[in-house]
């Protein structure tokens, strides 16, 4: 069963991982307005639970344009990482969502995203 509220799209962009003193390159598989999947490089990828800034390339060559996101790591898998996202910045997340749009089946439906919560508010 498919519990996501946000809309995932492929977009095979250039990223960076940042942790600690740790530098990891890589491929963004998919992104969503909450969270990324991140296919690394060679090299030590971040644990679990690890507190990591991505920064995505939106155009190569022009660092001006990459958005950098605070993420988590809440799954590894031999191909990737699942990344949520912790805080975006204000500057960066107009990028964001315009890549999210840009590559989504249905532009529109990401606009109606922003207005619902990402999670179901717990049981009480």
């Amino acid at each position: 069963m498919n519990e996501r509220r946000r809309t995932r799209v492929v977009t095979g962009k250039e990223v960076t991982l940042s942790w600690g003193e740790h530098r990891l390159d890589g491929v963004l598989r998919d992104v969503s307005l909450k969270g990324a999947y991140v296919r690394p490089g060679p090299g030590e990828a971040p644990p679990l639970g690890a507190g990591v800034t991505l920064r995505i390339r939106l155009e190569p060559g022009d660092p001006d344009l990459d958005v950098e996101v605070r993420t988590r790591v809440v799954r590894t898998e031999p191909e990737g990482l699942a990344l949520d996202f912790v805080e975006v910045p204000a500057e960066g997340f107009p990028h964001l969502l315009r890549l999210v749009q840009y590559n989504a089946p249905d532009p529109e439906e990401i606009e109606g995203e922003l207005t619902r919560p990402a999670f179901e508010p717990p049981e009480e």
